[in-house]
């Protein structure tokens, strides 16, 4: 089975990522060559994450059969495929963000998180359908019906990411309670919802401002999926009663922006080579703010700094009087954010050349000592202000 996706010719496929028209400006009174120039001289800064890191599974057993795996379905048949699974490192990713996971569980999440970074890699961001939700929807919406009913994945007449997506879902539901599985659904399909939104934007040719990116980023990130995938990985479940509280629902959604923005300070000088610097924190600042990419740059670490110091006071609010399924679901949430921090450092998909061989040495990684904005103000936005309210003891 050739995958070549839902609708695509196999000729429309990448030879590789890059080739769409940049966002305009970098800063300024500049012109695209110019703007690209400057981009690429941007230093990434020290984030400040107190957070320690956990000790892991061995990953080199699950990422051989990550490859394994992919392979059944066609997806090492093309060589850009085949060079991004490689770089892609899933197991890395997995056993990192639920070090208390089984490896069999853990195999399941290293296997999908694999093939989502392909289907990102290949049809979002940065690749066929970037500028066309209109050519995403279908697609869409059939791999969320293979999630959501794998029984109807059979028989061999579905795209491969659709069976795919199904196989994941089938092994999940074997292990995983249904409150956790439909957790993880819900997620991709409001990952694929965002997704949209972004393909509509660039096609449009504006750009969200800071307070839309709050709400749109970590749902473009597929956060929601991913912490689902850790309670799967580690069999167990907050009950809903707990989870659906507006001081967790805070700490949650700060803990998907931690993620988000780290993600687009690390990947940056990717998405400035895949020219996606719409759906990039550091882009959208520089667009808004109206200030150079480097100033963009560190105005993005001071925000991710800012938020790391609420997460901490909020979660420690939380724990003085958390159950031990709160508890739990608080220490996920710390290795959410600190695992992807650390595979991010390592992982050759957010290097300058993604396709070149895993190297174990960090390219990024030195945690600041403190925080470059270190206030508990609320910022002034009005999607998330209320964030800050859930450190009131009132409430």
């Amino acid at each position: 089975m050739q995958a070549t996706g839902y609708g695509v010719p196999e000729s429309e496929l990448p030879a590789d990522r890059w080739g769409h028209d940049p966002l305009t400006g970098a800063g300024p009174g500049r012109d695209a060559d110019d703007a690209m120039a400057v981009r690429a001289t941007v230093v990434i800064p020290q984030l400040y994450c107190p957070i320690p890191a956990a000790p892991h599974h061995e990953t080199a057993g699950i990422e051989r059969r990550v490859v394994e795996w992919m392979a059944r379905f066609g997806f090492c048949d093309n060589d850009f495929h085949h060079a991004q699974v490689l770089a892609n490192r899933t197991a890395e990713w997995a056993c990192r963000i639920a070090p208390d996971g089984s490896s069999r569980l853990l195999q399941i999440g290293a296997d999908w998180s694999c093939l989502g970074l392909l289907l990102d890699d290949v049809y979002l961001d940065g690749g066929l359908f970037s500028r066309h939700p209109e050519r995403f929807l279908p697609m869409a919406v059939q791999v969320i019906h293979g999630a959501d009913h794998p029984e109807t994945t059979d028989g061999g007449k579905a795209d491969p990411y659709t069976v795919a997506f199904g196989e994941v879902s089938y092994r999940y539901r074997r292990h995983a309670t249904g409150t956790v599985v439909r957790r993880w659904v819900d997620g991709v399909a409001e990952w694929f919802l965002a997704a949209c939104v972004g393909m509509g934007q660039r096609a449009s040719g504006t750009v969200p401002s800071l307070e839309e990116y709050f709400v749109i980023g970590p749902r473009d990130r597929g956060t929601k999926a991913s912490i689902a995938v850790i309670e799967m990985a580690e069999g167990t479940s907050l009950p809903s009663e707990e989870s659906e509280t507006p001081r967790i629902r805070a700490l949650t959604q700060v803990a998907s922006a931690l993620v988000t923005f780290a993600n687009d300070v690390y990947s940056y000088h990717r998405e400035v080579k895949e020219q996606s610097l719409e759906s990039n924190l550091v882009g959208i600042l520089e667009h808004e703010l109206r200030v150079p990419p480097q100033e963009a740059m560190t105005r993005a670490a001071a925000l991710h700094d800012r938020l790391m110091c609420l997460y901490l006071a909020l979660r420690e609010r939380i724990a003085r009087r958390a159950t031990p399924e709160v508890r739990c679901y608080l220490g996920q949430l710390d290795h959410f954010i600190r695992g992807n921090l650390d595979y991010s450092a390592v992982s050759p998909r957010y290097r300058d050349d993604p396709g070149a061989a895993p190297d174990p040495a960090p390219a990024f990684g030195v945690w600041a000592d403190s925080p470059s904005d270190g206030s508990l103000e609320p910022l002034p936005l009005r999607t998330v202000a209320w964030w800050w309210d859930q450190l009131s003891p009132a409430a």
